[in-house]
């Protein structure tokens, strides 16, 4: 059974035409190195992504594994529906970027469209929900991710909560990539906090971290130390 009939009876993708909404990658850190790094390391078959907007950090990690010549799915999960900072415009073109119709964003036609362009409807699949409802699902289904990319909530308790439901769904050698370290204050105290919780050293730079299941896997070495 392949992972999207898991989800899905038919590809989100299938008639879908992407001719309305223009090629738009515009996102943040979406090809940092630490991606290379980590993929090359765990060979990943599993790739869950919480927080994926336009679809840029997606498919990077797409295209890497391809490159690798890895047949790895990845879960983008999301709920397209924008960060309170986008909604108010804390940030030229973030509004913007929600498409609004009737009061409801289109971002995630934005996404489907990006996905396509990419040649990556075989490797990327959506699953718009929140990340709570989505942990649900994915563990209900059976997924085990080798890597879990958060990149989600600003905000400190919703970004913990998302390190806890997700760090479940990882395999036994699992890693999980956080994104906003540093860079946003909820975040860092979230995820400091999480490694203390769970007894696993955090690396960490300006917009990145890294905890591992795995010691095998060492934080130093993703990120070039």
């Amino acid at each position: 059974m392949s992972l999207l009939s898991k989800f899905y009876e038919t590809s989100p993708y299938e008639g879908f035409d992407p001719s309305d909404y223009p090629s738009d990658l515009q996102g943040w850190g979406s090809d940092d190195p630490i991606f290379r790094d980590l993929i090359a390391a765990i060979r990943p078959k599993v790739i869950v992504e919480v927080g994926t907007w336009k679809g840029a950090s997606a498919i990077h990690m797409a295209g890497i594994t391809k490159e690798l010549g890895l047949d790895t799915t990845i879960i983008c999960v999301d709920t397209w529906l924008g960060s309170p900072e986008h909604f108010l415009a804390q940030q030229p073109g973030w509004r913007e970027s929600l498409l609004l119709q009737n009061g409801f964003p289109r971002l995630y036609y934005t996404f489907l469209s990006n996905v396509i362009r990419a040649g990556f409807t075989d490797r990327i699949i959506p699953l718009a929900n929140t990340s709570d409802n989505a942990a649900v699902i994915l563990g209900s289904v059976g997924i085990k991710a080798d890597l879990v990319y958060i990149d989600a909530a600003h905000e400190e308790e919703p970004a913990y909560r998302d390190f806890q439901n997700y760090w479940r769904l990882l395999s036994d050698d699992g890693v999980l990539l956080g994104d906003d370290y540093i860079s946003w204050d909820g975040v860092t105290k979230a995820a400091n906090r999480f490694a203390v919780d769970v007894q696993c050293p955090i690396v960490g730079k300006w917009s990145k971290f890294v905890i591992s299941r795995n010691p095998a896997v060492r934080p130093s070495i993703a990120f070039g130390a």
